[in-house]
């Protein structure tokens, strides 16, 4: 039985990875299979290798540790423990900060809602639509001990809604509506003043509707919403956000989960804005392949939380510290949110030259080592064309993810830390999945034609029957 039959026998379907190739080993951007074939992988592992699979640094790190001490638990320290938190809390914006160690980005937000709940007194949180913060839900509902559940969601704690901006520019016909109606911003940064009158309208009524369930103890956000498609929020808005936080005695808490640590062009999101984010949440490129992640503040903050209520087992690890603590060198010394922009404008002018001659490309957008466009048709989002990309780039042995509000987004996620060569392979394959997807619509729409002919040709001839 090959892998991918055992995957399927033995695996649950909903973790989503039955399909495609098993790889057994990687380095760099490259992922190969048994047989030798290399893919080259364009999501970094869902965002967490931006140095690359297989670091070095971060590698000889962790086998390093590995001879020495894996695991503490979560309440005794160790050296690499002690060492991590220096290192991040020195390379944060905060000038007397505080690291609350988790192990996955769904830990860190759940940790930085309790931290916010435990400083503020409040209770309820306001979030963004297209926004994405985990899925983790109901576990502490569970939990018997009052002292634990007591900074929890609750049976009072609720989640309130607002609309930012869409930075996408308009669709080819300029009659593109999203899916719940509202239309695109003009000049694709999401700052026209109607784009940002209806924002400011629909944060009140979120604020309002929060204040009214137990006041506003978090107002929580991506500065890109990376799952949803990068879509970008203006450095402007995001002080705008914090403003009206802070009015209602409020934490602003930024998810950098993803796009911390230079991912996006920069060490922290904080570097372009005038007002600092409260709290700072920051995981996947900060162990690059290994669990770890971490809740960041001013440590009059992070210290409402009480001692012993955000624990888990595997929080702190030295196995997962020494290689974080690798990942964190190798950022400063190597210049990876540099590297990061560099890459980024070569994408953003080779996406720009693609879609000039594939208009059919819209809303092309770069962030450092993130890049994505949409796919349309007739002016309208099209997904089965998203699809047609991805399956395409993989046969040129490039992997992508789709996505996006629509299904009609195709996101390009490489490590930042790439050769010539390989940056030149990842262009090349681009091409190529877009040459080849405009093959599979002219099939698509030939097909159509065909049918369409065939069906006035049975209706003719109904009618001469």
């Amino acid at each position: 039985m090959n892998s991918n039959r055992l995957r399927t026998a033995y695996e649950a379907r909903s973790t989503g990875t039955t399909a495609g190739p098993a790889f057994s080993s990687g380095h760099g951007p490259w992922l190969r299979t048994d047989d030798g074939t290399a893919w080259f992988d364009g999501t970094s592992g869902s965002g967490a290798a931006t140095l690359g699979h297989q670091h070095p640094a971060v590698v000889e790190a962790a086998a390093a540790q590995l001879t020495r001490l894996a695991h503490t638990g979560c309440r005794l320290n160790s050296d690499p423990r002690l060492r991590m938190v220096r290192r991040l809390g020195a390379l944060s914006p905060y000038r007397e900060p505080a690291v609350l160690p988790t192990v996955t980005g769904s830990e860190a937000v759940e940790a930085a809602l309790k931290v916010a709940r435990a400083a503020t007194g409040h209770r309820s949180v306001v979030g963004f639509r297209h926004a994405y913060h985990g899925k983790t839900a109901g576990a502490l509902a569970l939990t018997w001990r009052a002292e634990f559940k007591r900074f929890g969601a609750g049976p009072h704690g609720s989640v309130f809604t607002a609309a930012l901006p869409d930075p996408r520019r308009p669709y080819e016909d300029g009659a593109h509506l999203y899916e719940d109606g509202s239309q695109p911003c003009e000049n694709g940064s999401g700052g026209t003043a109607a784009g940002t009158a209806a924002f400011l309208s629909s944060l009140t009524a979120a604020l309002d509707e929060a204040e009214r369930h137990g006041g506003v103890a978090a107002v929580v956000l991506e500065p890109i919403q990376v799952t949803e498609g990068v879509l970008t929020v203006d450095p402007a808005l995001l002080d705008l956000i914090a403003r009206a936080a802070h009015d209602r005695g409020a934490l602003l808490v930024l998810d950098e989960i993803y796009t911390g640590l230079g991912r996006a062009g920069r060490m922290f999101t904080a570097e372009l804005m005038a007002e600092v984010p409260d709290l700072t949440l920051v995981g996947k490129t900060l162990g690059n392949g290994f669990p770890i992640s971490a809740v960041l503040g001013e440590r009059r903050v992070m210290d409402a939380l009480p001692p012993g209520v955000q624990t888990s087992t595997y929080s702190g690890s030295p196995l997962c510290c020494a290689a974080a603590s690798a990942v964190l060198d190798t950022l400063v010394t190597q210049d990876v949110p540099a590297r990061a922009r560099s890459l980024g404008r070569r994408l953003g002018v080779r996406l720009g030259e693609l879609a000039a001659h594939h208009p059919w490309m819209a809303a092309v957008r770069t962030a450092g080592a993130l890049a994505a466009f949409d796919c349309t048709r007739h002016g309208r989002p099209d997904p089965a064309r998203a699809e047609a990309v991805v399956e395409a780039a993989s046969r040129a042995r490039l992997l992508l993810f789709g996505g996006g509000p629509e299904g009609a987004t195709v996101k390009i996620v490489p490590p930042a830390l790439l050769t010539e060569y390989e940056l030149e392979f990842l262009l090349r394959a681009l091409a190529t999945a877009v040459s080849d997807a405009d093959r599979t619509e002219a099939g698509r729409t030939e097909v159509s034609r065909g049918e369409a002919g065939r069906g006035a040709a049975d209706q003719a001839g109904g009618v001469l029957r």
